[in-house]
């Protein structure tokens, strides 16, 4: 626990959505405050990936030695994950999704639970060799420099989270049958869906921020 941190991921376009999703507000706080909170039930400190345009926006909610803007010419996740890697290279990454905002912490505990169990393993991760879910994760420093090297030797050339674990050794944890706890939130139908339900069952709201 010691040698890990956690790592919301905020830095993507959000293209589809229209508007930053980290900044969506839920029970009173944005998505990645959010989300931040569930990593720092775990007793983790925790950090922001955001990409460099993000900054001034997100230092209203963040302190700046908390947000981590991408530092490597990759795009996507994948970029978040090795400039969290350049900024603390011996420190292994649990990293979520700022959209995940259904993650129940339990499923957060499994991972640590079975990293302690497995040490030898590169990544940890829900899934199995035909699906998983890369950003609900906990990547080691040693598979982490393995990717980083692979970057610098101009060898990363597919910047797919996905594809770029099948490099690395990876422990698969059995996705639950019955959890929405992996659902991305992408668009505003998708939110205004997840509203109506969620109003009706606990009264719970979805602000927009002004674009």
């Amino acid at each position: 626990m010691r040698n890990l941190i956690g790592l919301v991921l905020c830095g993507g376009k959000s293209s589809r959505m229209g508007t930053d999703k980290g900044t969506l507000v839920r029970d009173g706080c944005t998505w990645a405050e959010h989300m931040r909170a569930k990593l720092r039930q775990l007793d983790l400190k925790t950090y922001v990936s955001i990409n460099p345009l993000q900054f001034e926006k997100y230092g209203q909610f963040f302190s700046s030695t908390a947000m981590i803007p991408d530092a490597v010419d990759v795009k996507g996740p994948l970029g978040g994950l090795l400039s969290a890697h350049l900024r603390f290279p011996k420190k292994n990454v649990l990293v979520v999704p700022c959209d995940m905002v259904d993650l129940d912490v339990s499923l957060l505990q499994r991972l640590l639970d079975i990293r302690r169990q497995i040490v030898q393993a590169d990544v940890y991760l829900y899934g199995h060799a035909e699906f998983t879910e890369p950003l609900c994760a906990i990547y080691t420093a040693s598979g982490l420099r393995k990717l980083f090297v692979s970057y610098n030797e101009g060898n990363l050339t597919d910047f797919s989270v996905k594809r770029a674990t099948q490099s690395l050794s990876v422990v698969y944890l059995p996705i639950p049958e019955h959890t929405d706890g992996f659902r991305n939130y992408n668009t505003p139908e998708c939110v205004a869906e997840w509203q109506e339900a969620d109003c009706m069952d606990k009264g719970v709201s979805v602000v927009y921020p002004e674009l």
